[in-house]
């Protein structure tokens, strides 16, 4: 997770894992796989790389950061995966959703290329959305 980015349209990122399975041909362009290679890995089509306990720490401490400064921050969640993969890490998802459900004071922008799989994967409480959950 980057607690700043360069991103415009969001405060920060987090990302679950790294990794995902290539579903159309603009996945053959994918700046996340390139940039996984550049600095050694090779989490695109095999298997992704699960994030250490600390990383999962970040969002609790941007939604402090968010209540002091009285203010929401917009969260990019899986810009080095998709979190409607259906070859996600087992139990990572759900992880997710838990830390989603604990940082009200954030705004989870979660972008996907798997459509069809998001009722699939959404969590059992989901009901009509969570209110922070774009």
């Amino acid at each position: 997770m980057a607690e700043t980015t360069n991103i415009s349209w969001c405060d920060a990122t987090f990302n679950p894992w790294w990794g995902c399975t290539k579903v159309a041909p603009g996945c053959d362009n994918c700046y996340a796989a390139a940039m996984d290679k550049r600095v050694g890995g090779d989490h695109w089509g095999t298997s992704p790389r699960v994030m250490s306990d600390n990383n999962w720490k970040l969002p609790h401490r941007l939604n402090r950061k968010a209540i002091k400064e009285n203010k929401r921050l917009r969260v990019f969640s899986g810009s080095m995966c998709d979190v409607f993969d259906k070859n996600a890490p087992e139990d990572q998802r759900e992880r997710l959703w838990q830390v989603i459900r604990e940082t009200l004071n954030l705004d989870w922008l979660l972008l996907t290329k798997r459509a069809p799989n998001i009722k699939k994967y959404l969590p059992d409480d989901w009901g009509e959305g969570y209110e922070n959950v774009w």
